[in-house]
């Protein structure tokens, strides 16, 4: 019987699999589940895989609490940690990232290993964000706005919620253009640029408005949450309920690097909406987002790992790289993205 989008599903999990991660025959591709992952993805994905050639294992286990090495008490860890580093391609679709676990530094250390963190996928977000993106004209965007940023020395970025930060960044760190896989490596969705910026030239009022998570009780904001940063470290947190609850969270933790600053991203994907979920938020059509606690090595910071991570989402910024505009209340409005603009709404519209 055929059931909800399943004709898309297919389509996009084939995409993924096939033109995204370039999983070839004889791989083993290992997709790792959790119980409050969408079980039509990872059936879709594991068929896209066999049909390549290749040998799909799902890996389901309980649903963690927290992400990252908080995970790791509900990880069964040696297990995971046996099958990751063994694997040639790794898939992740729980809810509760593992993205920061102790299996996940394991695996990443062997150094042959190509993962996606695709937290939280479900059937429709993988149709918009993955099976109808124009995957040219989304590469070739984000490979010019990576471009464009490199060249920024000095960066300011505002938003009408009272955001108004300022930071410095180091030409030797890399702009990341996520999703466009090349070889073994740590890869995210697509529809995101980031970077690690100097994370003590990181000064001023950091405003999330648009969605936080970690911790799972967040999700989409009803308030904004202040965070005042002093030379890259949260030293207030401001707002009502959210706030509060956001900086008892932090401060469960017990560690420093919690509140420091680990990278800023774009969002640049066009099918992708504020639903709660991090990994779709934090891609949404020219918002910013930022990241406290672990820091990925691909960014090549000095901050490394933390007892967690999360994210949170500042909607209709505007950014300013050297006096000139990027963003401008949410829409890309730098003249080199113009034409790549254009190419990518309407490819959305097909």
């Amino acid at each position: 019987m055929v059931t909800y989008m399943d004709f898309e599903l297919m389509h996009s999990a084939a995409k993924l699999v096939k033109d995204v991660m370039k999983v070839s025959a004889g791989e083993e591709v290992v997709l790792t589940a959790d119980t409050a992952s969408d079980w039509s993805v990872v059936e879709a994905t594991a068929r896209a895989v066999a049909i390549v050639g290749a040998k799909p294992v799902i890996f389901l286990h309980q649903t963690p609490v927290g992400v990252g090495r908080a995970a790791d008490p509900y990880l069964p860890v040696r297990t995971l940690t046996a099958v990751l580093t063994s694997a040639d391609t790794w898939i992740e679709y729980n809810r509760n990232w593992l993205l920061y676990s102790t299996p996940y530094w394991r695996a990443m250390e062997v150094g042959k290993l190509k993962y996606i963190c695709l937290v939280g996928m479900h059937a429709d977000m993988m149709v918009r964000t993955i099976g109808r993106v124009d995957l040219d004209a989304m590469y070739a965007f984000q490979r010019k706005l990576a471009e464009v940023t490199r060249r920024c020395r000095y960066m300011r970025i505002t938003t009408p919620a009272g955001m108004d930060v300022e930071f410095e960044n180091d030409s030797e760190r890399p702009v990341l253009v996520e999703g466009e896989v090349q070889g073994p490596g740590e890869y995210m969705l697509f529809g995101q640029v980031d970077w690690a910026p100097i994370e003590d030239s990181i000064n001023g009022v950091i405003v999330f408005d648009g969605s936080v998570w970690p911790p799972e009780e967040l999700g989409v904001l009803k308030t904004p949450i202040k965070l005042f940063v002093r030379d890259g470290v949260v030293h207030r947190v401001d707002g009502g309920w959210e706030a509060k609850y956001f900086e008892r969270w932090l401060r469960s933790f017990s560690d420093d690097n919690m509140f420091r600053i680990a990278h800023i991203s774009y969002g640049c994907n066009p099918g992708a909406k504020l639903s709660g979920n991090i990994l779709e938020d934090e891609r949404v059509w020219g918002v910013v987002e930022w990241g406290l606690g672990a820091q990925s090595s691909t960014f090549r910071g000095k901050l490394g790992s933390s007892a967690s991570h999360t994210d949170g989402v500042c909607m209709n910024p505007t950014v300013i790289g050297d006096g000139e505009k990027i963003i401008e209340n949410g829409d890309y409005v730098h003249p080199d993205l113009t034409e790549l603009v254009s190419r990518l709404r309407t490819a959305k519209r097909r």
